[in-house]
C-alpha cells in the first residue's frame, strides 16, 4: 500500500481526530527521547562548570602581599623621564590622526611623588578615542585617565570633540 493510501485508509479508519492524537503522541515520544538528552548535557555543563569553579575558587581567595608606600613608589618611573613620558602621551594622538589644539600640563610634587596632571584636548572619532586611551595606558603604566568629557559638534557629524585628563604619576627627586 502506498503512503497516500495509508493515511486515507487511516483518516478513514480513526477519522481526523484520532490522526491527530496519533500524531501528538509520536511528537511526545521524541520530546521525551529529546527531553532525555537534553537533561543528560544539563547535568554535564552543570558538572563542568561545578569543576571551574572549584578551580577559580583558589586564585580569587589568593591574597596578594601586602604593599608598601615605599615598595609602590619604587615602582614608579623617576622624574628625570618625565618630558619623555609626556612626549610619548602626545605622540601617540598625533600617530593615530587626533587632533590635539593645545594641552595644558600642571606639576604637583610631595612625599617623594610627583603628578604631572595634563589635560588634552582632540578631536576624533569614537574608534580613535579608544585606540589612543588603551594605547597610552598600555605603554605607560604609571598613567592615569582621570577623567574625559565627549561632545559631538552636530548629530550627523563622525567627529567627536574630547577633553582627556590624564596624571602621569613618578617619583619626585
Amino acid at each position: 500500500m502506498t503512503r497516500p493510501a495509508l493515511v486515507k485508509a487511516l483518516v478513514r479508519a480513526l477519522g481526523w481526530p484520532g490522526l491527530a492524537g496519533l500524531v501528538a503522541l509520536a511528537l511526545a515520544a521524541a520530546a521525551a527521547v529529546l527531553g532525555q538528552r537534553w537533561d543528560a548535557q544539563a547535568a554535564a555543563l552543570q558538572a563542568e562548570a561545578r569543576a571551574l569553579r572549584a578551580q577559580a575558587r583558589p586564585a580569587a581567595t589568593a591574597v596578594a602581599a601586602p604593599v608598601s608606600v615605599q615598595q609602590w613608589q619604587a615602582t614608579l618611573p623617576p622624574a628625570r623621564e618625565r618630558q619623555q613620558r609626556l612626549a610619548d602621551l602626545l605622540e601617540l594622538a598625533i600617530r593615530l590622526d587626533l587632533s590635539a589644539a593645545r594641552t595644558e600640563h600642571r606639576l604637583s610634587a610631595g612625599e617623594g611623588l610627583e603628578r604631572l596632571r595634563v589635560t588634552m584636548p582632540v578631536t576624533g572619532s569614537y574608534a580613535q578615542l579608544r585606540r589612543l586611551i588603551g594605547a597610552a595606558l598600555e605603554h605607560d603604566p604609571a598613567l592615569s585617565l582621570d577623567a574625559i568629557k565627549l561632545r559631538r559638534v552636530s548629530p550627523l557629524s563622525a567627529d567627536v570633540d574630547a577633553e582627556l585628563q590624564w596624571s602621569l604619576h613618578g617619583r619626585a627627586p
